[in-house]
C-alpha cells in the first residue's frame, strides 16, 4: 500500500498553513507584521518540508523531527526580527500549530478538507483563534486594570470594585485635582454614613454622548490594591456617576496612580 503525494500540492498547502501560523503568532505576540517577511518565512518553511519529504527515505525519525524543529526556528527568525523574544515566539508558533491543526482534525470528521475546502476551513479556524485570543487579551488587560478600593469618609468605610480607566481625564477646574467617578447609590450611602457635613462642588464634563455638570465631593482618603500593588490617596475627589451604574462602581482617573 502506498500514497501518491504531489510535491506542488504539498508546497502550496504548507505555504498556506505556514503563513497563517506566522500571522497568528504575530497577532498573539502583538508584533508588527511585515508581509514580505511573513511570505519569505512561509516559502522557506514550505520548501524545507518538501525537501524533508523527498529525503525521507534516507532520514530516520529523529532526523525528521530535528529538521522540522530547524525549519520552525528558521521561519520564526525570518518572520520576526530581534532575538529578545525568539524562544517565546517559537513556542507560540508551536502552540498555534497545535491549536489550528487540532481544529482542522476535528472538522475533518465531518468533511474531507482538500483543495478549496482546506483553504476555506483553515482560514475560518484561524479567524476563530484570532477572535478568541483578542477576547482573552482584552479580559486579561481589564483584570490588570481592576482594583479593590476602600473609601474612607468620616465614620464610614466602604469597599468597592474599581476600574483604572485611561479614558477618564476629568479634572476639577479650580483645584486641578483628578476626579474619579463613583456610583450614585454608593456615594449617597458613603456621605450619609460618614456623619460629616459635606459640601458638593460642580464639575463640568463633556463626552461624545452628553455633557453637563457632575456633583463632586472630597473624601478623607481611599486605599487601592491590585495583586501585590497597593497605595493610598489622601483627599481624593469623587464625582457622582451620571446615569445608571456600570459594571464597576468606581472609575479611577487615569493620572491618579502616577500622582
Amino acid at each position: 500500500m502506498y500514497y501518491e503525494v504531489y510535491v506542488d500540492v504539498l508546497f502550496v498547502k504548507n505555504l498556506w498553513m505556514n503563513a497563517m501560523l506566522l500571522l497568528l503568532t504575530g497577532w498573539a505576540d502583538q508584533e508588527t507584521i511585515k508581509w514580505y517577511k511573513i511570505l519569505a518565512a512561509a516559502v522557506t518553511g514550505s520548501l524545507g518540508v518538501c525537501l524533508l519529504y523527498l529525503a525521507s527515505p534516507w532520514l530516520s525519525g529523529i532526523h525528521y523531527v530535528l529538521g522540522s524543529m530547524l525549519l520552525a526556528a528558521a521561519m520564526t527568525g525570518i518572520a520576526f526580527s530581534g532575538r529578545k523574544h525568539f524562544f517565546g515566539r517559537l513556542g507560540c508558533l508551536y502552540l498555534e500549530s497545535f491549536l489550528l491543526n487540532g481544529i482542522l482534525n476535528y472538522l475533518e470528521q465531518f468533511h474531507r478538507l482538500s483543495g478549496l475546502w482546506f483553504a476555506v476551513f483553515s482560514s475560518i479556524s484561524a479567524a476563530v483563534l484570532m477572535t478568541a485570543e483578542y477576547i482573552w487579551r482584552n479580559r486579561r488587560r481589564e483584570r490588570e486594570r481592576t482594583f479593590s478600593v476602600v473609601l474612607h469618609h468620616g465614620a464610614c468605610r466602604m469597599q468597592v470594585e474599581a476600574l483604572y480607566d485611561t479614558g477618564n481625564s476629568l479634572y476639577d477646574p479650580i483645584s486641578k485635582k483628578a476626579v474619579s467617578i463613583l456610583d450614585g447609590n454608593v456615594l449617597e450611602a458613603l456621605l450619609f454614613g460618614s456623619g460629616k457635613e459635606s459640601f458638593p462642588r460642580l464639575i463640568p464634563y463633556d463626552t461624545i454622548a452628553e455633557h453637563g455638570m457632575l456633583e463632586a465631593y472630597v473624601l478623607d482618603r481611599m486605599e487601592l490594591s491590585s495583586g501585590e500593588m497597593s497605595c493610598e490617596v489622601s483627599l481624593p475627589m469623587i464625582a457622582r456617576m451620571p446615569g445608571q451604574s456600570r459594571q464597576y462602581q468606581l472609575i479611577l482617573h487615569r493620572d491618579l496612580l502616577s500622582s
